[in-house]
């Protein structure tokens, strides 16, 4: 059987003869695309430096504390942080997930009014909307982070692996 790789990326196709052609070998009509599980892992961690950049945004943030937001729209905009809260959202082609998009949102209930009078953002009341940050939940966010990016990486590396014992039989 006559199976044709195509390495998208890369601007090259190579053909050759696979003899052994079994049920793990899949290839439709003669032809493979070995780009699938890449692309999936690429865009896992993509998501995954988003999330990272998200958490690290809110624990340096945590303290940045700001006017309390007010519901007179005249009113000056509040220099409190939001934390960011990251959607997964799983992409689709053809009607077959293609990996992961990651989209990071405001939380607007995202702070706590604390007593304050002395800080500069304290309203007549004295005052001001500190980010309602969550460490340990942050923290968990970095673990999970470093665990899916560990898992992405092997994928990434059992491919490799793969299109070169694929490449060796076809040479």
């Amino acid at each position: 059987m006559k199976v044709t790789v195509e390495i998208y990326g890369q601007g090259r196709t190579l053909s050759g003869r696979y003899s052994r052609v079994t049920e793990d070998f899949p290839a439709s009509r003669g032809r493979v695309v070995m780009t699938d599980a890449l692309s999936i892992a690429l865009s896992g961690l993509r998501a995954q430096s988003t999330r990272l950049a998200t958490t690290a945004s809110n624990i340096a943030n945590a303290s940045t504390a700001g006017s309390v937001p007010g519901a007179d729209p005249s009113a000056p905009a509040s220099t409190v942080y939001l934390p960011l809260r990251v959607n997964f959202t799983s992409v689709q082609s053809g009607g077959i997930g293609a990996g992961v998009a990651a989209t990071v949102t405001p939380d607007p209930n995202g702070y706590s009014v604390i007593y304050d009078p002395s800080s500069p953002y304290a309203n007549s009341e004295g005052n001001i909307a500190a980010p309602a940050v969550d460490y340990a939940e942050e923290f968990v966010n970095l673990i999970e982070t470093r665990a899916v990016w560990k898992a992405n990486l092997s994928v990434i590396k059992t491919q490799d692996e793969m299109l070169g014992d694929l490449l060796d039989e076809i040479a």
